[in-house]
């Protein structure tokens, strides 16, 4: 073999392994650091899980144990998983509070027992969970909450959208600022306040419900629990409660500059004297109460069904008990 042959030859082998130095970290780096961690756990307990970067799904599963596994980057220090009691923690460590990127982040799955209670706080990190049955508690700040649980809800976003089922639920509180809210869930008492984020509820019979907005439209479909309390408040985000049959409550519903649209009763009065506009009536025997109050959102009623414009022609068959539109001076709400 000539001396040129030689060199071509140690150059191409030279090239390839240089190819390779570069192709290699790389992939070791996207896959991260394998974490797989067991501890025994109590079946009813409570499990706290605290992460800053990344994605984290917590699934039920039927064992007295907890399961973490997942990956993580070069800036998670280490997976803690202690217990004491009742009590498990899950905490994602980081080295530092600066230069996380994809790299960087903890994905993790974790399998806790069924009927645990989950409290979770993340920064900067989505959470899914699916199958829990205990009370879920769950905050996070620039980051997604989403899945479905059997107990009761409190979630808290900043900067991030909640997406969540929660049929069987009997107690619900959900707040969030510049996040959407996407809820199905069961009945009892519902708390829902949103700040610049849009939200869409469907609930099952509600005892007592608050849906509170700023700059975001509320849609609601509902079903009245006898001698519920629904409560509504709106500076220019829109109400709109949709009824699975006819209500049997007392109404009264005003804005400073908003319209009221009712499709099963009466429609608002103008004030006499100043701007706003007022619906006050009673369906039926009336032993449920909503209050609405909006300064520059809009109000709609209605029940499932029926289309706003044909309260006249299905007014007897709601068997409106007592009607009285007001004429009045609407306050200022806020």
């Amino acid at each position: 073999m000539s001396n040129s042959q030689s060199r071509g030859r140690h150059g191409r082998w030279i090239a390839i392994c240089a190819l390779g130095s570069l192709v290699v970290p790389w992939s070791l780096g996207h896959a991260g650091r394998a974490i797989q961690e067991h501890r025994a756990a109590d079946p009813q307990g409570e499990i706290e899980i605290i992460l800053v970067t990344g994605k984290v799904e917590v699934d039920a599963w039927d064992r007295s144990e907890i399961e973490v596994s997942g990956t993580a980057g070069d800036n998670v220090e280490r997976v803690d998983v202690t217990g004491a009691g009742n009590h498990s923690s899950i905490r994602v460590l980081a080295r530092s509070s600066h230069g996380w990127g994809t790299d960087d982040e903890a994905h993790l799955v974790i399998h806790v027992p069924a009927k645990s209670a989950v409290t979770a706080s993340l920064v900067s990190a989505d959470l899914k969970i699916t199958g829990i049955l205990g009370d879920v508690k769950l905050q996070s700040v620039s980051g997604n909450l989403s899945g479905d649980t059997g107990g009761g809800v409190r979630a808290n976003t900043v900067s991030g959208d909640v997406k969540l089922t929660a049929r069987a639920a009997k107690t619900i509180e959900i707040r969030t600022i510049s996040g959407d809210i996407q809820l199905t869930g069961g009945g009892g008492e519902v708390d829902v306040t949103t700040v610049s984020g849009a939200a869409v509820i469907e609930l099952a019979e509600v005892t007592r419900g608050r849906f509170k907005s700023v700059t975001g439209d509320i849609k609601t479909t509902l079903a009245l629990a006898p001698d519920a309390q629904i409560e509504g408040e709106s500076v220019s985000g829109d109400l709109s409660l949709m009824f699975a049959a006819a209500p049997a409550a007392e109404f009264d519903v005003q804005s400073v500059s908003g319209d009221i649209t009712n499709c099963f009763g009466p429609k608002a009065a103008e004030a006499h004297y100043g701007p706003g506009s007022r619906l006050r009536f009673t369906n039926q025997d009336g032993r449920g109460r909503v209050r609405i109050n909006t300064k520059s959102g809009d109000v709609r009623l209605c029940v499932k069904g029926m289309r706003s414009g044909s309260s006249s022609a299905h007014v007897s068959t709601l068997s409106l008990a007592r009607v009285r539109s007001v004429r009045m001076v609407v306050p200022y709400v806020f």
